[in-house]
């Protein structure tokens, strides 16, 4: 009874499988395993041992014992030692995981995030008002790091103030020379005007320029419903001084001539040269009386003051036709076409004539 007990407890250990105790005569006197025929398995080995009693000198011999194991048992604690073995590995992993996020955290994350959300609050216009501090004691690459960012900052913002003043002095460089250049560039402007508006010979208005000022000047006269006049002039015989005296003295002859009709003329009335010896003269808030007062006045300056070119006394007359501006008219060059047609009149009757 007692080795049935002791064979049970034996065989209920997870490394035997089976137990066989055998007599000194080699028959077996307990066999006991904790598998059935089914499921055997599918290797048995074992292990022997002999049972014996010392009784003074001599060794009575009592059987032997047979241990099995299969190799499932080998494989179940295999599988035993990896699992635990994988198990603290995994706790270890999951140790080591946290700590490093713990102290990534701590040492690298935080120091981060404070550089980015600083970074983020530098106004480039208030630069150097700002400096990075991540809060970090130790001197490592994060200290050092925030150390160069500073510098940058630093650098930055004497580089912009050097620029500001760069800058200033040459927006104040710039306003001097503005300042001493705008009385020339108003003066060539005036120039340049002039030289687009003004004929080379006579210093008048040329053809375009005179054209363009009197439409303008009579639409305005006839808005305010004012008398206007227009006078065609014409120097007679020019052409004999040109083939007499050369192009250069008809030049002369050309300014002699627009110099004594402006000698009469108000600031308001408009001169101009409209062809080789052809001018023209609009006379605004004046009437036919009036112009025709002055057209006698002209014809008579213009014969009474000969030009003198190397001692020779140089003649010219001059014929004007007159005619009065009508609220129904539009066109300037209409009511000039309306003047040279009563030009031709007095070149038929003679010289130095007005026709109205």
């Amino acid at each position: 009874m007692q080795l049935n007990n002791l064979a049970n407890s034996v065989v209920s250990m997870a490394i035997v499988d089976k137990i066989e105790i055998f007599a000194p005569t080699v028959k077996p006197i307990v066999s006991l395993s904790n598998f059935t025929l089914e499921d055997e398995p599918l290797s048995l080995f074992y292990i022997e041992q002999d049972l014996s009693w010392q009784l003074g000198a001599k060794t009575i011999p009592l059987g032997k014992i047979r241990l099995y194991s299969s190799s499932n048992v080998v494989i179940d604690r295999l599988l035993l030692g990896f699992s635990l073995i994988a198990m603290t590995a995994v706790i270890k992993i999951m140790a080591l995981a946290f700590l490093f996020l713990w102290r990534f955290k701590r040492f690298l994350g935080r120091p981060l995030q404070r550089l980015t959300s600083q970074v983020d609050e530098i106004q480039l216009d208030k630069i150097g008002q700002k400096r990075i501090d991540l809060w970090v004691e130790d001197n490592n690459e994060l200290r050092h790091l925030q150390e160069q960012i500073n510098l940058m900052l630093s650098k930055i913002e004497h580089d912009s103030q050097t620029m500001l003043k760069t800058e200033k002095e040459g927006r104040h460089l710039l306003e001097q020379e503005v300042e001493l250049r705008t009385p020339e560039l108003v003066k060539s402007n005036q120039q340049l005007e002039e030289m687009a508006s003004i004929d080379y010979v006579t210093r008048i208005h040329h053809r375009r320029s005179f054209f363009e000022k009197a439409q303008i000047l009579f639409d305005l006269t006839i808005r305010q419903r004012q008398p206007l006049c227009m006078l065609a002039l014409d120097i007679g015989h020019f052409k004999l001084v040109n083939d007499t005296y050369g192009h250069s003295v008809g030049d002369l002859a050309l300014g002699h001539f627009s110099q004594l009709i402006e000698t009469l003329l108000r600031q308001s009335d408009l001169f101009g040269r409209v062809g080789g010896e052809e001018f023209g003269i609009l006379l605004p808030d004046t009437d036919m009386s009036g112009a025709h007062h002055l057209a006698e006045k002209l014809c008579a300056l213009i014969h009474d003051t000969p030009m003198i070119v190397d001692k020779d006394i140089i003649h010219m007359r001059v014929s004007i036709g007159l005619v009065e501006c009508l609220q129904d008219e539009v066109e300037i060059a209409t009511i000039f076409k309306r003047a040279d047609t009563c030009l031709y009149r007095p070149k038929d009757k003679g010289r130095n004539r007005v026709e109205i």
